[in-house]
């Protein structure tokens, strides 16, 4: 459990960052009011950053590829992941990168108690190894979605923007685009907010 936490820990911006006080104590026996204060201060401040630290762990999960792991009123699981240099978009000019794009597909339920959408800013990219994080491509996710729920009419699939109906599962894209050199074996998409996070690994 100690790499999931510290991926999450690690990069994702909306967690808190925590400093740990370590206070150097004196051997001697002095009785002044000074080294009084310190011996005082000093559990004070550890226990703080540790109750600190065991919420961020509580509300922070971790998922392998393949594996459904909810996250407030979602149920995610990354089903594929691709890399590309090109967004195919159907009869329009397909969407390039001089960099790349990193296609995952995900299956979202819905598991509140009534419909409800999703938001670019509840999912980014990160990398486990720079600790960097990326944000959505909404255009080139947008345009890969719409090739499937309108050109091919495939109903298994939802768009961005679309309310979803409880207990319905569905699936979607969500397009990333990263420098050459980012490694998919390091990568970890989070889900979340300001209150909870999750990461589902890429591979």
């Amino acid at each position: 459990m100690n790499k999931p936490i510290k991926i999450i820990l690690g990069f994702v911006v909306i967690v808190v960052v925590l400093f740990l006080g370590i206070a150097i104590g004196s051997s001697g026996n002095s009785n002044t009011k000074e080294t009084a204060t310190k011996t005082q201060n000093k559990p004070t401040q550890n226990t703080s950053a540790s109750n600190k630290e065991d919420s961020n762990k509580k509300n922070s999960k971790t998922y392998k590829l393949g594996q459904e792991g909810q996250i407030n009123d979602w149920s995610i699981k990354v089903l594929d992941v691709q890399e590309t240099n090109k967004i195919e978009t159907g009869d329009d000019k397909p969407i390039t990168t001089q960099q790349k794009f990193v296609k995952i597909k995900v299956q979202m339920t819905n598991k509140a108690q009534s419909p409800k959408q999703y938001s670019s800013g509840n999912f980014m990219l990160g990398n486990m190894k720079d600790k960097k994080t990326y944000q959505l491509n909404s255009d080139a996710g947008l345009k890969l979605n719409e090739v499937e729920t309108i050109d091919n009419n495939n109903s298994g699939f939802f768009l961005m923007y679309d309310d979803l109906n409880p207990n319905t599962p569905k699936q979607t894209y969500l397009v990333f685009e990263v420098p050459t050199s980012f490694n998919v074996a390091d990568g970890v998409l989070i889900a979340g907010d300001n209150t909870n996070t999750a990461g589902y690994y890429l591979k």
